[in-house]
């Protein structure tokens, strides 16, 4: 049991929740970009296992045995076998069946979860691909043309088709990023820190899942930008001596040497997930408290999507009337 990649698409890797507990040997957390889509493709599908991470172009991938798959997260203009199917919906596939997951319409990133899971090793407790350290995933790098990957056995992996989610988690076309003060808030003028929420910031071509530098108004600290290195956090924003801010993502490194005004909210990190180049984007000075209700406040509300999926599913009947057309014929067939 097996898939192979007929296209990779722009950058596509396998990826979970992230490797925790290794920062300070120097291993970066990696994992979904957009947690709460990975989340809630793993809830539809019915298990724990990894997903491709795709970006902006999608790969297009052959199925060497039946499987079902969910794909969340970005909305790409997904085919199966040259029919468009449902996002955020759990689909049956065949033997020898081809998807191409294509551009993306909305957002930027997407997951592809399986029913019969991705037969991936664990490295260091997850199987989220770092690439710039070439560990984890499938062999530590992005997938490439004729890769195979082996999935493993699930004897209830139909059990979820035609299970879907038809909402938007993430608003997609939100701008605005919240931001608290950064360790080295203090280095800045009042200038510096005003012209950060005033400013209109682009997503330069320089972005990836290490970070997104910006174009706009240059913030530079009174002295100079460099310090003596010190860990860095998800979503801080360092600002190095050219003044242009760089947000640092899942790849980042995990110390840095240069100053660092502000950190994004971790509730708004799923918004960034889904910016790209050329993308607009300002930011908005908010409370440590505030960013702490912010999150508690999402995170219940997305937990009770969780549990609204198992209490109170919704389905996409024609998944369903599809899947059943098929088992019909197959006993008149015996018949």
């Amino acid at each position: 049991m097996s898939i192979k990649i007929l296209k990779s698409g722009l950058f596509s890797t396998i990826q979970d929740l992230g490797r925790f507990g290794f920062q300070d040997q120097g291993f970066s957390i990696a994992g979904a970009m957009d947690e709460y889509a990975f989340t809630l493709g793993q809830k539809l599908i019915g298990n724990e296992g990894p997903a491709i991470e795709c970006t902006l172009i999608g790969p297009t991938i052959e199925f060497m045995s039946d499987n079902t798959i969910v794909i969340t997260g970005g909305c790409f203009d997904a085919k199966l076998n040259d029919v468009k199917i449902a996002h955020q919906t759990v689909v049956a596939v065949k033997k020898g069946d081809v998807l191409s997951c294509n551009q993306v319409l909305r957002g930027a990133r997407g997951y592809i979860l399986f029913g019969r899971p991705l037969a991936i090793s664990q490295i260091a407790g997850s199987y989220s691909t770092h690439t710039r350290s070439n560990i984890g995933g499938y062999k530590g790098r992005k997938l490439k043309k004729n890769d195979v990957i082996n999935t493993k056995q699930c004897n209830r992996y139909q059990e979820r088709i035609g299970y879907c989610y038809e909402d938007e988690i993430v608003n997609y076309d939100a701008t605005t990023i919240h931001i608290v003060e950064g360790p080295q808030f203090e280095a800045f003028s009042s200038t510096a820190i005003t012209d950060l929420v005033s400013t209109e910031f682009t997503i330069s071509e320089n972005a990836d899942r290490m970070g997104y530098r910006l174009n706009g108004t240059t913030i530079q600290p009174q002295q100079s930008a460099d310090i003596i290195s010190e860990p860095v956090a998800l979503g801080s924003i360092q600002v190095p001596n050219d003044g242009n801010p760089i947000i640092l993502l899942n790849d980042k490194q995990t110390v840095g040497g240069y100053t660092k005004i502000a950190n994004v909210c971790q509730s708004d990190l799923s918004i960034l997930a889904h910016k790209k180049p050329g993308d607009k984007l300002n930011f908005q000075w908010i409370s440590i408290k505030e960013a702490t209700d912010k999150l508690i406040e999402q995170k219940q509300k997305f937990a009770e999507i969780l549990t609204s999926i198992d209490e109170q599913p919704q389905f996409d009947l024609t998944q369903m009337r599809r899947t059943a057309t098929k088992i019909n014929t197959l006993l008149k067939g015996e018949l």
